[in-house]
Protein backbone atom coordinates (compact mmCIF):
# COMPACT_ATOMS: atom_id res chain seq x y z
CA UNK A 1 0.00 0.00 0.00
CA UNK A 2 1.01 3.66 -0.44
CA UNK A 3 0.26 6.73 1.53
CA UNK A 4 -2.73 8.75 -0.68
CA UNK A 5 -0.70 12.08 0.86
CA UNK A 6 2.84 11.67 -0.64
CA UNK A 7 2.56 8.09 -2.99
CA UNK A 8 5.34 6.67 -0.75
CA UNK A 9 4.91 3.57 1.47
CA UNK A 10 2.14 3.49 4.04
CA UNK A 11 2.78 2.04 7.01
CA UNK A 12 -0.33 3.37 9.09
CA UNK A 13 -3.71 2.54 7.43
CA UNK A 14 -3.59 4.38 3.96
CA UNK A 15 -0.75 7.14 5.00
CA UNK A 16 3.05 7.25 5.41
CA UNK A 17 4.35 7.90 9.15
CA UNK A 18 5.09 11.68 8.89
CA UNK A 19 1.72 12.35 7.45
CA UNK A 20 -0.17 10.01 9.50
CA UNK A 21 1.45 11.79 12.49
CA UNK A 22 0.72 15.67 10.90
CA UNK A 23 -2.67 14.40 10.73
CA UNK A 24 -3.04 13.29 14.89
CA UNK A 25 -2.44 15.79 17.92
CA UNK A 26 -0.42 14.34 20.29
CA UNK A 27 -2.12 16.96 22.94
CA UNK A 28 -3.99 20.11 23.72
CA UNK A 29 -4.46 22.40 26.36
CA UNK A 30 -7.21 25.48 27.17
CA UNK A 31 -6.64 28.53 28.80
CA UNK A 32 -6.92 28.40 32.53
CA UNK A 33 -7.03 30.69 36.06
CA UNK A 34 -4.85 30.29 38.59
CA UNK A 35 -5.45 31.42 42.28
CA UNK A 36 -2.98 32.64 44.45
CA UNK A 37 -2.30 33.97 48.14
CA UNK A 38 -1.18 37.35 47.52
CA UNK A 39 0.77 36.66 51.16
CA UNK A 40 2.29 33.69 50.30
CA UNK A 41 3.15 34.43 46.91
CA UNK A 42 3.08 32.19 43.48
CA UNK A 43 4.18 28.61 43.99
CA UNK A 44 5.84 28.15 40.76
CA UNK A 45 6.46 24.77 41.28
CA UNK A 46 2.34 24.21 41.89
CA UNK A 47 1.99 26.42 38.93
CA UNK A 48 4.09 23.99 36.83
CA UNK A 49 1.90 20.94 38.26
CA UNK A 50 -0.81 22.55 37.42
CA UNK A 51 -0.31 23.44 33.99
CA UNK A 52 0.91 19.33 33.50
CA UNK A 53 -2.26 18.34 34.60
CA UNK A 54 -4.31 20.64 32.21
CA UNK A 55 -2.58 18.61 28.78
CA UNK A 56 -5.21 16.67 27.82
CA UNK A 57 -4.54 13.54 25.74
CA UNK A 58 -5.63 10.06 24.90
CA UNK A 59 -2.11 9.49 24.29
CA UNK A 60 1.22 8.38 25.93
CA UNK A 61 3.46 11.45 27.11
CA UNK A 62 6.45 10.59 27.84
CA UNK A 63 8.54 13.99 27.89
CA UNK A 64 7.17 17.28 28.67
CA UNK A 65 8.85 20.79 28.75
CA UNK A 66 7.26 23.90 30.35
CA UNK A 67 8.56 27.14 29.97
CA UNK A 68 6.86 30.40 31.89
CA UNK A 69 6.92 34.15 30.83
CA UNK A 70 5.29 36.90 33.99
CA UNK A 71 3.59 39.87 32.18
CA UNK A 72 1.61 41.64 35.18
CA UNK A 73 -0.84 38.87 36.00
CA UNK A 74 -0.58 37.10 32.93
CA UNK A 75 1.48 33.99 32.76
CA UNK A 76 2.30 32.95 29.09
CA UNK A 77 3.17 28.59 29.09
CA UNK A 78 4.86 26.99 26.30
CA UNK A 79 4.68 23.34 26.56
CA UNK A 80 6.32 21.00 24.34
CA UNK A 81 5.72 17.69 24.96
CA UNK A 82 7.36 14.39 23.34
CA UNK A 83 4.87 11.47 22.94
CA UNK A 84 3.49 8.04 21.38
CA UNK A 85 1.12 7.36 19.09
CA UNK A 86 0.18 3.98 17.16
CA UNK A 87 3.84 3.57 17.94
CA UNK A 88 5.47 6.46 16.48
CA UNK A 89 7.10 9.25 18.14
CA UNK A 90 5.79 12.86 17.79
CA UNK A 91 6.57 16.69 19.66
CA UNK A 92 4.47 18.92 19.44
CA UNK A 93 4.52 22.91 21.24
CA UNK A 94 1.64 24.56 22.67
CA UNK A 95 0.86 27.70 24.38
CA UNK A 96 -1.67 28.53 27.39
CA UNK A 97 -2.47 31.51 28.82
CA UNK A 98 -2.64 31.36 32.77
CA UNK A 99 -4.43 34.13 34.56
CA UNK A 100 -3.43 34.86 37.90
CA UNK A 101 -6.19 35.38 40.58
CA UNK A 102 -5.78 36.68 43.75
CA UNK A 103 -7.10 35.55 46.52
CA UNK A 104 -6.25 35.37 50.60
CA UNK A 105 -5.40 31.83 51.79
CA UNK A 106 -6.98 30.56 55.14
CA UNK A 107 -4.16 30.68 56.71
CA UNK A 108 -3.42 34.82 56.48
CA UNK A 109 -7.19 35.12 56.53
CA UNK A 110 -6.79 33.99 59.71
CA UNK A 111 -4.07 35.54 60.59
CA UNK A 112 -5.48 38.82 59.92
CA UNK A 113 -8.38 38.39 62.18
CA UNK A 114 -5.32 37.32 65.22
CA UNK A 115 -6.79 33.05 65.26
CA UNK A 116 -4.81 31.01 67.39
CA UNK A 117 -5.52 27.38 68.54
CA UNK A 118 -2.84 27.60 71.03
CA UNK A 119 -0.73 30.04 72.89
CA UNK A 120 3.19 29.41 74.75
CA UNK A 121 3.59 31.48 77.68
CA UNK A 122 7.37 32.05 78.44
CA UNK A 123 8.16 33.07 81.51
CA UNK A 124 11.24 32.82 84.13
CA UNK A 125 14.94 33.80 83.19
CA UNK A 126 15.58 31.84 80.51
CA UNK A 127 12.64 33.23 78.56
CA UNK A 128 14.85 34.35 75.58
CA UNK A 129 16.54 30.95 75.24
CA UNK A 130 13.22 29.71 75.22
CA UNK A 131 11.50 31.81 72.59
CA UNK A 132 14.71 31.12 70.28
CA UNK A 133 13.55 26.92 70.66
CA UNK A 134 10.21 27.88 69.92
CA UNK A 135 11.06 29.77 66.61
CA UNK A 136 13.53 26.84 65.97
CA UNK A 137 10.68 24.24 66.38
CA UNK A 138 7.34 25.92 64.94
CA UNK A 139 7.33 27.56 61.13
CA UNK A 140 7.03 31.13 60.76
CA UNK A 141 3.71 31.23 59.28
CA UNK A 142 2.43 29.18 62.03
CA UNK A 143 3.08 32.00 64.67
CA UNK A 144 0.63 34.17 64.87
CA UNK A 145 2.03 36.59 66.84
CA UNK A 146 4.70 37.14 69.62
CA UNK A 147 3.88 39.66 71.94
CA UNK A 148 6.52 40.99 74.71
CA UNK A 149 5.19 41.45 78.46
CA UNK A 150 6.40 42.32 81.88
CA UNK A 151 7.06 38.62 82.66
CA UNK A 152 8.21 37.30 79.36
CA UNK A 153 6.35 36.79 75.93
CA UNK A 154 3.16 35.40 74.56
CA UNK A 155 3.45 33.39 71.52
CA UNK A 156 0.28 32.67 70.35
CA UNK A 157 0.04 29.76 67.82
CA UNK A 158 -2.47 28.70 65.05
CA UNK A 159 -2.60 25.01 65.34
CA UNK A 160 -2.47 23.17 68.15
CA UNK A 161 0.30 20.10 66.87
CA UNK A 162 2.50 23.07 66.13
CA UNK A 163 2.56 24.00 69.69
CA UNK A 164 2.17 20.39 71.04
CA UNK A 165 5.71 19.99 69.56
CA UNK A 166 7.13 23.00 70.48
CA UNK A 167 6.11 22.22 74.10
CA UNK A 168 7.47 18.08 73.57
CA UNK A 169 10.83 20.03 72.63
CA UNK A 170 11.09 22.42 75.53
CA UNK A 171 10.03 19.44 77.81
CA UNK A 172 13.82 18.30 77.17
CA UNK A 173 15.58 21.11 79.08
CA UNK A 174 12.29 23.39 80.30
CA UNK A 175 9.28 23.29 82.83
CA UNK A 176 6.37 22.85 80.61
CA UNK A 177 2.72 22.83 82.22
CA UNK A 178 -0.17 22.51 80.22
CA UNK A 179 -3.48 23.58 80.58
CA UNK A 180 -6.65 25.09 78.14
CA UNK A 181 -9.50 27.25 78.34
CA UNK A 182 -12.54 27.75 76.40
CA UNK A 183 -12.12 30.16 72.70
CA UNK A 184 -15.21 30.08 71.67
CA UNK A 185 -17.75 27.55 69.88
CA UNK A 186 -17.97 26.81 66.55
CA UNK A 187 -20.54 24.97 64.60
CA UNK A 188 -22.38 24.76 68.03
CA UNK A 189 -19.16 22.88 69.53
CA UNK A 190 -17.30 24.27 72.51
CA UNK A 191 -13.92 25.06 71.17
CA UNK A 192 -10.84 24.93 73.74
CA UNK A 193 -7.47 26.94 73.36
CA UNK A 194 -4.20 24.80 74.93
CA UNK A 195 -1.75 26.63 76.61
CA UNK A 196 1.95 25.92 77.72
CA UNK A 197 3.29 27.62 80.64
CA UNK A 198 7.28 27.52 80.37
CA UNK A 199 9.80 28.45 82.50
Amino acid sequence: MFCIKCGGPATVGNFCSEHFLEAQKLFEIKDFSYIYCNQCGIDEKDLRGKISRSIKTSHKITREKISLRTLGNRVYATIEAEGVIKGLKKTETHKSLVMLRQKMCEMHVRLSGGYYEAMIQIRGPQKESILKKVKQVVPEKAISSIEEIKEGYDVKIMRKPNAAAAAKALRERFSVKDSYKVGGSKKGQMVYRNYYAVR
